[in-house]
């Protein structure tokens, strides 16, 4: 039995909405991926893709989902494609119900003439627009003297509540859907099922197909995964917007950086001005564009998946269990692409950052400058939580199980971003031994060659600095969130509060050198190269509580352990040793849980894991950085710098992320990774 009730006035205008023109839709043609758009906005879409761009092939993608949409007959003029597509009979019945049926309604049989006459009735039976004219025709066909026509123009929408709201087949769509392919996963007409699945094994009815399918849990599962979709995208259209908002502010305040500092020289430079600002418009026009591009394609998607959501409302209000079917099917179609949309434009977002170099001796050096500054543009990608979907119960009734996220140990490392350490006042090539991501995203550096800590924000800029006495090897955050720095010349581990800005609390003395640096189970885990080769267990004000010394305490020569890791959630301490290149994981009473070494390891330095418990490893004379199963398995190299010759000193991962940061010995930059697919 058909539904008969009217949409509400509140669900109408989203269900009737075309993604490109944003507004009601007019003549509506439905895509074979099921999204709907007006007549002349998909005609003008084919014609910005296909013909403008010089395509040849009979195909285009779906501005919303992206999917390639082929063309049936290729020899059809590119000017009448969009005509060729099928009606969307679920839109212009709701058109009826409501009796918004507009104006451009055009004769189906005159269109086929190329002639636009406005249509006056509908032929529930032939599915088909009629003018006044054609109409008569039909009336005068024996055959079709019972056929149901509909009065468009009739006043009372009474007499609109029996249109079928039934969708055809996107192929045939003089068809019904009348069968479901449980090899392919799809719902077809009898015509498709003869054609395209005569070989197939089990194709059912759609009445047999209904009596095992769960409408209510997959409604939803449905439910659920598009509006976790629509929060994400939400979340990234907001950012593009603040990104697109702040590099305007940053476009107005280097203009006027820019003017004033033009007022301090003379004529010669006017050029060189005018060069410089023409940079920044253009570089300021193209990143400004993409990311209102960007946002209009969040926006893009998010009107699609709120119209899902509507139509699902919609139908499971209204609809027959069948028309509940055929809309959750292409609706579970629909949210598969959006988050595989949604995927593409989280890898596409970047963070645009504008940057201004002016030459300090400007002044003095005016007539030998080649230029008057630049305008640098940096991309970083952004780092957004991942959007994971349920994967609801499949067509044909199975229950899925397991998740579709891949594991770390099955991706690549892919560099996203780097960026430069080195100060105003640095007497030295950075050398950024160790790296703690604080709350805020913000980075904590400690420079040993310019005996400093510096703090980034998570635009990465610099925002504070500290020097301090000696040169400074390891970090660690304390249970009170202060910080803990180890300076191994001069036996000191320096406690610095970082509340409102860095200050050194208190000084901690250590019998020996103090290198690496954890805490665990409320003490402090000191490594002592080169100073007899010890582990220095420490209370909170100092006081040493244990030594393990590898002479004496474990079983093989452990000589030079320079970085240490405690997971302290598995209660495992993880410490690299330079003498034999290997790392040796302990449990909480030290004994050894596993060796591990590999040909490709050379003098391991420093170590973290990420959240699946994968071990991360520095090589530093092996250039490289391996990834190691929590078991102590060689899983691959991440990373590989022979040829650059950069010598990896430490990694730290971002907290709940799947980044990190990579630094190295005698480098400025430190490099920011992703793990990607």
């Amino acid at each position: 039995k058909m539904a008969t009730a009217s949409p509400t006035e509140e669900q109408l205008p989203e269900v009737l909405q075309c993604p490109i023109c944003l507004e009601t839709l007019r003549r509506p043609k439905i895509l074979p991926c099921g999204h709907r758009y007006c007549t002349s906005c998909l005609q003008s879409h084919i014609i910005s893709k296909v013909v403008n761009k010089g395509v040849h092939q009979a195909c285009f993608s779906c501005p919303v989902c992206r999917a390639n949409t082929q063309l049936s007959d290729p020899t059809v003029s590119v000017e009448l494609w969009a005509e060729s597509f099928p009606a969307n009979s679920s839109v212009s019945a709701i058109f009826d119900l409501t009796g918004e049926i507009h104006g451009d309604n055009v004769c189906d049989i005159c269109q086929k003439w190329n002639i636009q006459t406005t249509a006056v009735s509908f032929c529930k039976d032939c599915k088909r627009f009629m003018c006044k004219i054609c109409r008569e025709h039909h009336n005068e066909n024996q055959s079709q003297l019972e056929h149901d026509v509909i009065d468009l123009n009739c006043e009372n929408t009474s007499c609109l509540t029996n249109l079928s709201m039934i969708e055809m087949c996107p192929s045939h769509r003089k068809k019904n859907i009348e069968f479901f392919c449980s090899d392919h996963s799809s719902l077809c007409c009898s015509t498709c099922g003869f054609l395209e699945h005569r070989k197939c094994e089990r194709v059912i009815t759609i009445e047999d197909f209904i009596k095992h399918f769960n409408v209510r849990a997959k409604s939803k599962d449905m439910e659920a995964n598009l509006r976790n979709i629509k929060r994400h995208v939400t979340q990234m259209a907001r950012k593009v917007k603040e990104n697109a908002e702040g590099i305007k502010n940053e476009k107005s305040a280097m203009l006027e950086q820019i003017r004033s500092l033009r007022t301090e020289i003379n004529f010669q430079v006017q050029k060189r001005e005018d060069d410089l600002i023409n940079s920044l418009e253009v570089n300021y026009k193209t990143e400004f564009l993409n990311l209102q591009s960007q946002e209009a394609s969040g926006h893009s998607l998010m009107t699609a998946v709120e119209s899902d959501l509507t139509q699902k409302h919609l139908v499971m209000t209204h609809g027959s269990e069948t028309q509940k079917v055929i809309m959750l099917h292409n609706i579970e179609e629909h949210q598969n692409r959006y988050h595989k949309v949604m995927s593409e434009y989280r890898d596409e977002l970047r963070n645009i950052k504008f940057s201004l170099y002016i030459n300090k001796r400007v002044k003095d050096l005016i007539r030998e400058l080649n230029g008057f500054g630049s305008i640098t543009v940096t991309r970083t990608k952004q780092s957004f939580p991942s959007c994971n979907i349920v994967t609801p119960s499949q067509l044909n009734a199975e229950v899925v199980s397991g998740s579709s996220r891949i594991p770390l140990k099955n991706r690549r490392a892919v560099k996203v971003s780097e960026f430069n350490v080195n100060v105003l006042g640095d007497n030295a090539i950075c050398h950024i031994s160790d790296v703690l991501i604080l709350q805020g995203a913000k980075h904590m550096l400690v420079d040993r060659a310019n005996s400093k800590i510096k703090i980034y924000g998570e635009n990465y800029k610099l925002q504070e600095i500290m020097t301090v006495q000696g040169h400074p090897w390891n970090a660690c955050i304390l249970p009170d969130n202060n910080i803990a720095v180890t300076v191994p010349n001069n036996k000191t581990i320096l406690i610095i509060g970082i509340v409102d800005k860095m200050q050194n609390i208190r000084d901690i003395k250590t019998r020996l050198s103090c290198w690496g640096i954890a805490v665990f189970k409320k003490r402090f885990i000191i490594i002592s190269c080169h100073d007899e080769d010890s582990i220095l267990i420490l209370d909170m004000t100092g006081a040493e509580v244990r030594t393990l010394q590898p002479d004496n305490y474990f079983s093989d020569k452990l000589i030079c352990p320079w970085y240490l890791k405690v997971k302290e959630s598995e209660t495992v301490i993880y410490v690299s040793y330079s003498f034999g290149h290997k790392l040796v994981a302990y449990n909480r009473l030290w004994n050894k849980r596993f060796t591990y070494t590999n040909q490709n390891m050379k003098l391991p330095d420093g170590i973290d894991t990420d959240r699946e418990g994968n071990i991360y490893l520095c090589g530093y004379d092996s250039y490289n950085v391996q990834q190691i199963s929590a078991d102590g398995e060689f899983i691959k190299t991440l990373i590989i710098k022979e040829d650059d010759k950069l010598k990896p000193r430490t990694l730290r991962f971002y907290r709940d992320l799947e980044r990190f940061v990579v630094t190295y010995c005698n480098c400025n930059i430190i490099e920011v990774y992703d793990m990607c697919d």
